[in-house]
């Protein structure tokens, strides 16, 4: 036994937890892409498994047996790093032209479709009395991050089944893909409103101490929050314009992932040490100032082949590691189980019907046809990556403890399950009818989102096969895109680099 600790305590034994890690997520996540559930799924799921190993080998001996431990240092700073770079690519993904064009309808359909959410999530947080919460923060604050929470959406499930049925285009499909836009941008802004820190030092509270000794604490994230999103406009705007020059005289070099990387951990640091903002949302704010550029496709593909490779699978594994399993253990077993039980009962059920009616009524409203809004408020159903972000986030600033982690995994699970196979009952039963798509009502710059449908419009049958001959273009240009890049790593010693 002695032996087996001393392994297990020497510096080197953290390879073998990242190779424990990496086998796990990948396994898991494999199978669970075959059975049609998102991979993140089984990073998460294989998080927990090697979380309740831990708790088994914790029991024998004094306790310092484990498997994984995810308090160490090195794999904490990977999962930071790596929950990091998820945000920067979400941001990168943040499409301007796509809310553009598709005009209020969008708009109206995230704003209920957040608020929604937001009142059932504290409405359903009531079921807990106030003794199950932290006491030393706002109470109230506190139930409502549970809202916060279910107004994150996740929806690459939904787009993988309107790929699939060839409606992705049409009126439904546009609009679930630029309403989750709207909703990550919003959603971030919630984010940091709630986990703004007032007692470290930040630019916003200097400025207020200068007329008062005892700033107001809400003051004081407002100030934070509002000049952080000026300074990183600033900065982006200037960012923006660097890597435009770049991708001119440079394009396709790995010195832009390379300043993308180094940008993304700029904005994370200057949110979190100077704006008492979360990290999160500086990467995801970099992440929107380089978006929309030529070279982003490009920037974007490298970030996630990093990000897959080591990083992402880390984060999400080690929020199941990290999980005090012993003390969820007690609240199931003790007199609030009940309470807990119900909760997560009722934040499963009436989050995801939050989504429905809020996203749903929204397209009412903008004069959808009632089985398209029902299609809407379906695709927008789904949880992922996101929740868990938001949750974790919550976790560390003390608004959520590890007693609700469940009803929130049970909420991804369900929703991942469900949103695909109402989405394609609903298209069955309602299939798309032939001929040309109904038009929809004009956007702001009097562009028409057309209604989904089997026969799509000329236009865009041309504009998909020019994607796909544009994809199959780039996989075939791919090594001769490599090769170049390593001759440019090669020269570079023996020029200057431009």
């Amino acid at each position: 036994m002695n032996t087996l600790l001393d392994i297990i305590h020497s510096d080197y034994w953290i390879l073998f937890e990242l190779a424990i890690i990496l086998i796990a997520t990948k396994t898991l996540g494999i199978l669970m892409k075959k059975i049609g559930l998102p991979q993140v799924l089984g990073a998460l799921l294989a998080g927990v498994l090697l979380g309740l190993i831990n708790l088994g080998l914790s029991k024998i001996g004094d306790g310092s047996l484990y498997l994984v431990e995810g308090s160490n240092l090195a794999i904490t700073t990977i999962a930071n790093i790596g929950v990091n770079f998820i945000m920067f690519s979400a941001g990168m993904e943040t499409n301007v032209r796509e809310i553009k064009k598709n005009g209020v309808a969008s708009v109206i359909i995230t704003i209920l479709g957040v608020i929604v959410p937001f009142l059932i999530g504290f409405a359903v947080s009531w079921i807990l009395p106030d003794r199950m919460f932290n006491q030393e923060l706002n109470l109230i604050k506190q139930r409502f991050f549970f809202g916060a929470i279910l107004t994150a959406t996740s929806v690459g499930i939904s787009v993988a089944v309107l790929k699939e049925l060839n409606v992705l285009h049409g009126k439904v499909g546009a609009s679930i893909v630029t309403a989750a836009i709207l909703d990550d941008i919003i959603g971030i802004i919630i984010l940091a409103i709630f986990t703004a820190s007032t007692d470290s030092f930040s630019v916003g509270k200097s400025f207020i101490q200068l007329f008062t000794k005892t700033p107001n604490a809400f003051l004081v994230t407002i100030l934070n929050i509002v000049l952080f999103f000026v300074v990183a406009i600033a900065l982006g705007a200037l960012a923006h314009w660097v890597f435009k020059k770049m991708g001119e005289h440079n394009p396709h070099t790995r010195r832009l992932s390379i300043f993308a990387i180094a940008l993304c951990f700029v904005y994370a640091a200057m949110a979190e040490t100077l704006f008492g903002v979360a990290a999160i949302t500086g990467s995801f704010v970099a992440g929107m100032m380089i978006a929309n550029m030529k070279e982003s496709n490009y920037v974007e593909r490298r970030m996630d082949m990093s990000a897959y490779m080591l990083f992402s699978p880390l984060f999400f594994a080690n929020i199941g590691i990290s999980l005090n399993y012993n003390q969820i253990g007690k609240m199931f077993t003790s007199s609030d189980a009940v309470y807990i039980v119900l909760f997560c009962i009722a934040f499963v059920v009436f989050g995801m019907a939050a989504k429905l009616i809020g996203c749903g009524l929204g397209a009412k409203i903008c004069k959808y046809k009632w089985e398209e809004s029902c299609k809407v408020g379906i695709g927008m159903m789904v949880r992922g990556e996101v929740c868990l972000i938001f949750a974790n986030t919550g976790k560390e600033a003390g608004l959520i403890s590890e007693e609700y982690y469940p009803a929130i995994i049970l909420l991804i699970i369900i929703s991942s399950i469900l949103t695909p196979l109402l989405l394609k009952m609903l298209y069955k039963k309602f299939p798309c009818r032939s001929g040309m798509p109904e038009l929809a009502p004009l956007s702001n710059d009097g562009v028409a989102v057309a209604s989904e449908g089997e026969a799509t419009s000329t236009v865009q049958e041309n504009n998909t096969t020019i994607a796909e001959v544009k994809d199959t273009s780039q996989e075939n240009n791919s090594s001769a895109q490599l090769t170049a890049e390593a001759k440019e790593d090669v020269a570079e010693p023996a020029k200057k680099d431009k």
